[in-house]
């Protein structure tokens, strides 16, 4: 059977509520929505902080776009 781990610091570092979270994610991602800014090569790596949102949701947002065209 699999198991989900409740989130441990919902409300803390991100939304603790679906919506919010979904939003949140969003607009973080919103300016990277487009053509791709990377190299059009399929990365191999992302090395991403995972830092609350509000310290470094934006670089992570950037890191993962450069996943959007696979």
């Amino acid at each position: 059977m699999h198991q989900v781990r409740p989130a441990a610091v919902a409300g803390a570092f991100y939304p603790a509520q679906a919506a919010a979270l979904s939003t949140t994610v969003q607009d973080l991602l919103q300016p990277f929505d487009g053509p791709p800014h990377g190299s059009g090569v399929q990365p191999k790596a992302l090395i991403v902080p995972h830092a609350g949102y509000v310290y470094s949701g934006s670089t992570a947002a950037q890191a993962y776009a450069l996943l959007a065209p696979w």
